[in-house]
């Protein structure tokens, strides 16, 4: 609870939970975050739909949003790390099925919160859907479902054997994809990013050893030009972020926790 309130301290405007299985329940987390903090928006970043009953799962959004008064932002995405699928017991399939399943998650969430008979969230009809994910199924849906779409900004890469990031001109290409893909809506849209590391210094270069694991198919003006790490002094990381919303259309970054105070040196700047 400390730690959102810090977060609240250096302006951050939501403050999010993860869902792994080694970590707290994500849903009375954003129940204490939601006590500990007056202004910003809780979330849910995001929630692993193949865990999920999605009646049971309408019950705990409604729950939840009545709990932390409208404050709730829901994060759907298709669950990604293996051994977390194992250990459940729940098959962890193909990238397809686990869209299919994230797809069928988010339409019946839907419409049982549109269901006049269902228990009612604040928020009306339902708190701000976040759909996480980089490849065509995944930003299609969201474009078409979500008030938010979050570019993970990364893919599995199998000589690697870990997510790597996109680099600028294949974020560009995403970003435009689901833009088309969302037609009339897209303006109605937050685009979101999600951050993978910041870096305050005043020697760019020398800090790349920091976050060449993230990148280790690019070259270094690569890695400096992706918009999902962030290195520089805050002023100098401030001006990436307006470039990046000319750029992208990005309006609303997600940084991890171990971010949280480098990042909000940032956020001074841009206030």
């Amino acid at each position: 609870m400390a730690k959102c309130r810090r977060a609240e301290e250096l302006g951050y405007d939501v403050v999010s939970a993860c869902e792994h299985v080694n970590l707290p329940s994500p849903f009375p987390s954003v129940i204490l975050a939601a006590e500990a903090t007056e202004r910003p928006r809780i979330g849910i970043y995001v929630l692993n739909t193949s865990f999920h009953n999605p009646a049971l799962l309408a019950r705990d959004v409604v729950t939840v949003d009545q709990f932390v008064e409208g404050r709730l932002e829901l994060g759907l995405g298709t669950g990604y790390v293996e051994w977390e699928f194992q250990k459940t017991g729940i098959p962890f399939g193909t990238p397809g099925s686990r869209v299919d399943r994230l797809e069928t998650t988010l339409g019946e969430l839907q419409r049982l919160l549109a269901d006049p008979e269902h228990p009612k969230t604040v928020q009306r009809p339902h708190p701000p859907i976040l759909v996480g994910g980089h490849g065509d199924r995944v930003l299609r849906l969201a474009a078409r479902n979500a008030e938010i779409i979050s570019f993970v900004g990364a893919r599995y890469r199998p000589e690697y054997g870990r997510m790597v990031i996109a680099p600028a001109e294949e974020m560009v290409e995403r970003t435009e994809f689901a833009r088309r893909a969302a037609g009339p809506r897209a303006d109605e849209i937050e685009y979101n990013l999600l951050s993978k590391a910041t870096v305050l210094t005043k020697d760019r270069r020398s800090a790349l050893d920091q976050v060449r694991r993230f990148a280790p198919h690019l070259d270094d003006e690569r890695i400096l030009a992706a918009p999902t790490v962030s290195i520089g002094t805050p002023r100098q990381i401030a001006e990436q972020l307006r470039e990046n919303r000319e750029v992208y259309g990005i309006n609303y970054i997600t940084v991890m926790e171990p971010a949280m105070e480098a990042f909000g040196k940032v956020i001074e700047v841009m206030r």
